[in-house]
């Protein structure tokens, strides 16, 4: 079974239907989590009418809220997804089915082949392109958005790595300690739109520093350390 973890914050205007995109496209078993916030829009209203589960996280925290979603899953494959309706969810199969066949640890969809205009700004691109070179040097992978927030990932290897990171570096950890676990990480290509609802929640320079911390950290420890 796939278990699809949705963070949210004031996401009404997009929320409804990236979830029914989801189920529409799914082929297999599936169930949608989606953790909240606390929004203050009706956001809980509408997940609530999608029929998914819905949990209240009064924790603020990109990190926070996909690590209590994936402690509710029940999945073989947990499959992380923004509800602010920038990504083309569609894709989740092309994630699940690449995922199985190239007998991958994590997929993830990167977005830099295909950027809508106005979907990312000129410092966020270039932040990514950076941490992303920096990533690659340091790990010795050959990724192209270490900053993507639409992956799907085996529960097996999640259970074998300890992710503590309570805000956006929480995506860098994740490929942080797969990569030193030797874990396969691969790539599929996917579309990148504006957000169209509401405003970003990325605190920029707090991101960058938290995520060049991780960097770090992950390249300095040993193995035994994470």
């Amino acid at each position: 079974m796939v278990s699809v973890v949705i963070p949210t914050l004031n996401e009404a205007g997009t929320i409804g239907g990236t979830i029914k995109t989801i189920k529409e496209s799914l082929r297999r078993p599936y169930e949608i989590i989606v953790v909240d916030g606390n929004s203050t829009d009706n956001t809980k209203e509408i997940v609530k009418k999608e029929n998914c589960r819905l949990i209240v996280e009064p924790r603020r925290g990109y990190g926070t809220a996909l690590k209590v979603g994936i402690s509710h899953a029940k999945g073989d494959v947990i499959v992380m997804v923004d509800g602010d309706g920038t990504y083309d969810v569609k894709d989740i199969n092309l994630l699940l089915d690449t995922l199985s066949k190239e007998g991958a640890e994590l997929c993830m969809a990167s977005r830099m082949n295909s950027l809508y205009d106005g979907s990312m700004d000129l410092l966020n691109f270039l932040g990514n392109r950076i941490i992303t070179l920096v990533f690659n040097l340091l790990f010795r992978q050959n990724l192209t958005d270490t900053q993507s927030g639409f992956r799907a990932i085996r529960r097996s290897a999640l259970d074998k790595v300890e992710l503590k990171e309570n805000d956006m570096a929480f995506a860098t950890e994740m490929l942080v300690r797969f990569a030193k676990k030797g874990f396969k990480i691969i790539e599929v290509p996917t579309s990148y739109r504006p957000r169209v609802y509401g405003k970003s929640k990325l605190r920029r320079l707090r991101a960058g520093l938290e995520i060049f911390k991780v960097l770090i950290e992950g390249a300095l420890q040993s193995e035994n350390s994470t």
